[in-house]
């Protein structure tokens, strides 16, 4: 409600005294008093309606007026009933103050205009008792929809519908994903779209941006009232309670089988003890599992990122924080546990947008029992560290792709991988910066063709010549014979290491 709606209102007959340019203020509440300084009370926002019993002479009017716009409030309606008229150094401290001031008709009572300011703001508060008495999110956004008249849904950042009162089309709810990753909300969805959609967040300190949710409602800005963006602002602070509510239940999930799968993997656990706490967690342990290890960095929001990704799967799952991010187990037939990965990496690049500077690893284990838990969680944690060492910032791997040199890489100790660098390329990196050659590029593709003269010559646009002086020149400096498979073996590792991307 604005105060033009009040003044406009003819069942209240309000006196406009001051305030003509702001009586665009959205009204948050009403507050009755008679106190000279009632701040206190007041949370702002609130329109103040006050008999004046506090006023004894014209020295009180400043300080009242001071007291309320300290406060925040959005106006000053007077009742006459007491004084017979509003003293003019209450509009004058009103005036210089800028706080809308209003008289309120001796025909009208303060119950009346207080009741009437109450309504509008009903819907709110219903959203909020709602949800306080357990009330679900779509009961939440059917409400939501009925007082906004028009649907709206709630999207997670991970590429799911979280709820909603209405199918929302593919092509809308990725659009709206890109819009969210942009981070500027409240806003439209680009005009290209046949409809118009706008875009709330739901805020939530301890949730990164990238595992966020946010509104999506049906309509055109330009066309909302005061009213319908506060109903809409108001559902993105009710929804931050039912995902509050949500994170809670998905933690204590996670905290009864986190420490049993530490156990697992440092050998202090047996499979029976582990397999009781997912049973807890709703897990059944007669059906095949999956392990899903993934890290953007930091544990924490590792874990919930994770955590949404996997209710984004739809599938039956549990998420803990493990090592340095967080892993997921998920349970459910063979012919669905095989399509884990074709939906983890379209879930993963539609997250992508939002990831900022972060790099994001997923590692996937195979299809195994359950009483083969512990190998499939060590398959996930190798799978993840292989993704890391990968340059794409959203890279997901699954078991299948360890059988290559690349997983030893990535379970060497990080120390040890740059030692082993160094001692294979040093060398040749220094003599290239002081003499401004060639020769670790000349290397790279000389092994990349398999030792292959001519190729390598070609690729590189010299003579074999001087591709033979040139190899000539590293086995010199190096002290290796690149004629001996060992060595290229070496050598091949040394300059994997060397495509790592930056930490």
């Amino acid at each position: 409600m604005l105060l033009g709606d009040l003044l406009s209102d003819p069942e209240l007959g309000l006196v406009l005294l001051n305030g003509a340019e702001q009586m665009d203020r959205p009204v948050r509440g009403v507050y009755i008093t008679d106190l000279l300084d009632p701040r206190r009370y007041l949370h702002g926002g609130e329109l103040v309606l006050s008999g004046l019993m506090w006023r004894n002479d014209p020295g009180d009017s400043e300080r009242f007026v001071t007291a309320l716009a300290a406060a925040g409030v959005v106006g000053l309606a007077a009742g006459t009933a007491r004084l017979g008229h509003t003293p003019p150094d209450l509009v004058e401290a009103c005036r210089r103050h800028r706080l809308p001031a209003f008289e309120v008709p001796l025909a009208v009572s303060f119950n009346t205009l207080a009741d009437r300011i109450q309504r509008r703001s009903a819907p709110r508060r219903e959203l909020v008792s709602a949800v306080a008495s357990g009330a679900d999110l779509d009961r939440v956004l059917r409400m939501a929809a009925d007082e906004l008249g028009t649907d709206c849904w709630v999207l997670s950042a991970a590429g799911w519908i979280v709820g909603g009162t209405a199918e929302l089309p593919d092509p809308i709810r990725c659009a709206a994903l890109r819009e969210f990753a942009t981070g500027r909300l409240p806003r439209a969805l680009p005009p290209e779209q046949p409809d118009a959609y706008l875009l709330w967040p739901v805020e939530a300190d301890t949730v990164p941006h990238v595992a966020g949710w946010f509104v999506l409602a049906r309509g055109d800005l330009a066309g909302w009232d005061e009213e319908k963006e506060a109903i809409a602002t108001d559902l993105g602070t009710v929804v931050a309670l039912v995902r509050a509510r949500v994170d809670e239940a998905r933690r204590i999930a996670g905290r009864s089988v986190e420490a049993a799968l530490r156990r697992l993997l440092d050998g202090t656990s047996t499979p029976a003890e582990v397999a009781a706490r997912l049973e807890t967690a709703g897990l059944p342990t007669n059906e095949p599992l999956r392990a899903v290890a993934l890290s953007i960095g930091d544990p924490a929001e590792s874990t919930t990122l994770l955590r949404e990704i996997a209710a984004a799967t739809g599938m039956a799952s549990v998420t803990a924080p493990l090592g340095d991010g967080a892993t997921a187990l998920f349970v459910d037939d063979k012919a669905h546990l095989a399509e884990l990965d074709v939906r983890l990496r379209r879930l993963v690049a539609e997250t992508e947008p939002g990831l900022g500077e972060r790099r994001l690893a997923v590692g996937v284990s195979d299809v195994s029992p359950a009483t083969a838990l512990r190998g499939a969680l060590e398959e996930a944690g190798y799978a993840r560290r292989l993704a890391q060492r990968r340059r794409g910032r959203a890279e997901v791997v699954t078991a299948t792709e360890l059988a290559s040199h690349e997983v030893l890489l990535a379970s060497t100790p990080d120390e040890l991988r740059r030692s082993y660098r160094q001692r294979l390329l040093a060398e040749l990196i220094a003599y290239d910066s002081a003499h401004n050659s060639d020769l670790v590029r000349t290397l790279r593709v000389f092994l990349d063709c398999s030792g292959s003269w001519s190729r390598c010559a070609k690729r590189l646009h010299v003579h074999v010549n001087t591709l033979r002086y040139r190899i000539g020149r590293i086995e010199e400096i190096t002290g290796r014979n690149l004629t001996e498979f060992p060595s290229r073996v070496d050598f091949y590792l040394a300059l994997e290491l060397d495509r790592e991307p930056a930490d």
